[in-house]
C-alpha cells in the first residue's frame, strides 16, 4: 500500500524548483492544448516527442527514474493490452505468425502500427500529465481553476476527493494488513477471495465515512465556498513570453502531427 501513497503523493510538487515556479495557469494552458493535440495527431511522432521531453524535464527537476516508472506502471500494463488485442484482431495481412500451446496467434501489419499509434498516445499523454502532477500542488489546481471560473463546487468535490483519498488508502492498508495477518494471502486463491472482501467492505465504509463527514460539516455550519485559494498575482514578462512562445510551438506540432509518415 506504500507503493500507491508515493504514486498520489504530491512530495516531488512541493519542491522548489523552476518547473514548480511556473505560474499554474501557463502550465494549464499548456497541457490542456497539449493534451488536444495528443488526441488530435495522426501519427506517433509527436506523442513520443512529448513522452521524451517530459522524461527530459522530470530529470532537469531530479526526480527519481523509480518513481517515474512506478506512476507510468499501470499505463504501459493498458498500452501493452491494447497492442496486442489490435495486433491480432485488426487487419488482414499476417506480419508474424508464432504458435503457443497449440493456439496459433497471427500478428497483422495494419494492427501493429495501429497500436503502436494508440499506445504512443496513451505514454504521451501520461507523460504530459504525469509532469504537471510532479510540478503542481492540488492548492495550485484548485487556485488555476478558480482563475479560469471553473464553478466552485467542482473545485470543492476535487479537493475533498484528493484529501479523502489517503484516508481511503489508510482504510485499505489497515484492512490488507489485518488479512496478512490473518494469512489471508498465503496461496493465489486465498488472495484473490481476501481482495474481492477487502474491496466490498472498502466501498461499504467509503459510503459510511462520506455520511458521517457530511454530517458534521453540516453541524458546523458548512454551506459551500470554504476552499481556500492563493490570490494570483497578476501576469509579467515570463507569462506573456510564455503564451507567445506556446503561439510559435503549436502550429509546428499541429503540421508535423499531420503529417503522414509510411
Amino acid at each position: 500500500m506504500k507503493f500507491l501513497h508515493h504514486t498520489f503523493s504530491d512530495l516531488y510538487a512541493r519542491q522548489d524548483n523552476w518547473l514548480t515556479r511556473i505560474d499554474v495557469r501557463i502550465k494549464m494552458l499548456y497541457v490542456t492544448l497539449l493534451l488536444s493535440l495528443n488526441v488530435w495527431t495522426k501519427n506517433a511522432t509527436v506523442p513520443l516527442f512529448f513522452l521524451f521531453v517530459s522524461f527530459l524535464l522530470l530529470f532537469t527537476i531530479k526526480i527519481p527514474f523509480t518513481a517515474i516508472i512506478r506512476n507510468m506502471s499501470l499505463p504501459i500494463v493498458f498500452a501493452m493490452l491494447i497492442f496486442l488485442v489490435k495486433s491480432l484482431h485488426e487487419g488482414k495481412q499476417v506480419w508474424l505468425s508464432i504458435s503457443i500451446l497449440g493456439y496459433n496467434l497471427a500478428f497483422r501489419g495494419e494492427g501493429i502500427w495501429s497500436g503502436l499509434h494508440v499506445c504512443s498516445k496513451i505514454l504521451g499523454g501520461v507523460s504530459l500529465l504525469m509532469l504537471f502532477s510532479f510540478t503542481t500542488t492540488i492548492g495550485r489546481l484548485c487556485t488555476g481553476l478558480t482563475w479560469f471560473r471553473i464553478p466552485n463546487t467542482v473545485i470543492e468535490l476535487l479537493a475533498f476527493m484528493y484529501r479523502y483519498s489517503f484516508l481511503l488508502l489508510d482504510e485499505a492498508s489497515t484492512m490488507w494488513t489485518a488479512q496478512k495477518s490473518r494469512l489471508g494471502h498465503v496461496s493465489w486463491k486465498k488472495t484473490i477471495h481476501s481482495l474481492g472482501i477487502l474491496g466490498g467492505l472498502l466501498v461499504i465504509r467509503a459510503f459510511d465515512r462520506a455520511e458521517r463527514t457530511h454530517d458534521a460539516m453540516c453541524a458546523r455550519g458548512y454551506e459551500g465556498g470554504g476552499i481556500l485559494t492563493i490570490p494570483l498575482p497578476p501576469w509579467g514578462k515570463k507569462e506573456y513570453i510564455s503564451c507567445i512562445g506556446m503561439v510559435l510551438i503549436i502550429p509546428i506540432l499541429v503540421y508535423i502531427g499531420n503529417m503522414r509518415l509510411c
